[in-house]
């Protein structure tokens, strides 16, 4: 009977864990939506990995600011600031990173962008990388940034 108690709780330790790395994980995402309108999106920067943080930097630099600077299809500045919906999504884990939806809405248009999140300093998730347009077809920011710096 002791054992299968302690299965039990094991099994629900796991379940509880999981649902914990989601719920940070749609924070995340959250924070993400709600920096949106901070200095024109760059108040996400806060949110961002340093290695992916020192890329968009860079290529800012180099390249000017705002959405144009990363080419069409990479919204990183204002892009999303034109939705008036930004909601968190589904949750997934693949290759050992964890991927956030993020919904946008405005008016009858619809579109998702997927945050790859990691473990940064202190366990905490960040975002690695922000993954634009359809499944298979996405650009990435940090495909984007690290194509300014080798133009």
């Amino acid at each position: 009977m002791k054992s299968l108690a302690t299965a039990f709780l094991i099994g629900f330790a796991a379940i509880g864990t999981a649902n914990a790395a989601e719920d940070e994980a749609v924070a995340l995402a959250q924070a993400f939506c709600g920096l949106a309108e901070l200095d024109q999106g760059m108040g996400r920067m806060y949110l961002l990995s340093s290695g992916l943080t020192e890329k968009v930097t860079a290529a800012l630099v180099a390249g000017g600011q705002g959405e144009t600077a990363f080419g069409a299809g990479v919204p990183w500045a204002s892009g999303a600031a034109a939705a008036n919906i930004c909601t968190a999504g589904a949750v997934a884990t693949e290759g050992g990173v964890t991927l956030v939806d993020v919904m946008y809405g405005q008016g009858d248009a619809g579109w998702t962008d997927q945050l790859v999140l990691v473990a940064g300093e202190g366990g905490a998730l960040v975002v690695d990388d922000i993954r634009y347009g359809k499944p298979g077809e996405a650009a990435t920011l940090g495909e984007a940034a690290s194509a300014l710096l080798t133009d």
